[in-house]
């Protein structure tokens, strides 16, 4: 069984390792979720390269201006970096896509090319398809959003946050963890499925679950006297 990752190293290893899993399992629509604060996509699109090959693959941008600047940065590597307008009018040439921060703003793009990759892996990295109260989407839209999405299988996921992180490595449950007073973390809980925040709350503090349930009982049985 993974353990949480405590280096980016080793981060980039195990994701490497899931992705390929995934990818071996027939799943060709994957995400992966790196959501560490600070932490330079470039350097995930850099570290993910060995696992997609070091050449005849996309990494895909928000816009041709985004990905300019990320071959600039990068300078020479076997595989293209292009914007997601520019893949839309190409098609489904590359053996794999890689879309790096796609927005809610772009998800018809990104699923034109994505039904284009049929077949081939098509890989969302840090996505951000799925941001409520973007503007312009309505009710339709968000239905169709959450739709394209249920086709996709989550690699990789390691999300920190305030006393603990999320973590899942395909094929893998989700795992929560729970920080240590010493700085390191202790796993708490496994989910089936990627678990909401109240199931974040009662794994990571049930004597406060409890709490409220003898509270609420107290509070039945006064109105009841």
């Amino acid at each position: 069984m993974s353990e949480l990752p405590r280096t980016l190293d080793e981060t980039l290893a195990q994701c490497s390792q899931a992705l390929a899993a995934t990818l071996e399992s027939g799943k060709t629509r994957a995400q992966i979720d790196i959501k560490v604060p600070g932490l330079d996509v470039l350097f995930l699109v850099q570290g993910l390269a060995p696992a997609l090959g070091e050449s005849g693959w996309a990494a895909a941008f928000a816009d041709p201006g985004a990905a300019a600047l990320a071959r600039r940065r990068l300078g020479s590597v076997g595989y293209d970096l292009r914007g997601l307008s520019e893949l839309k009018l190409r098609g489904g040439e590359h053996r794999a896509v890689l879309v790096v921060e796609p927005s809610a703003i772009e998800v018809e793009m990104v699923e034109v090319i994505a039904d284009r990759m049929a077949g081939k892996p098509f890989i969302l990295l840090n996505s951000r398809l799925q941001e409520a109260g973007v503007v312009g989407i309505g009710l339709a839209g968000r239905q169709l959003r959450d739709r394209f999405l249920s086709t996709f299988e989550m690699a990789y996921a390691i999300q920190p946050f305030e006393g603990g992180s999320l973590y899942r490595a395909h094929p893998e449950p989700w795992q929560l963890w729970r920080e240590t007073p010493e700085g390191d973390y202790t796993k708490v809980a496994d989910f089936d499925t990627r678990p909401l925040g109240e199931d974040i709350d009662r794994a990571l503090y049930p004597k406060k679950g409890e709490a409220l349930l003898d509270g609420l009982r107290r509070f039945l049985r006064a109105l009841g006297q």
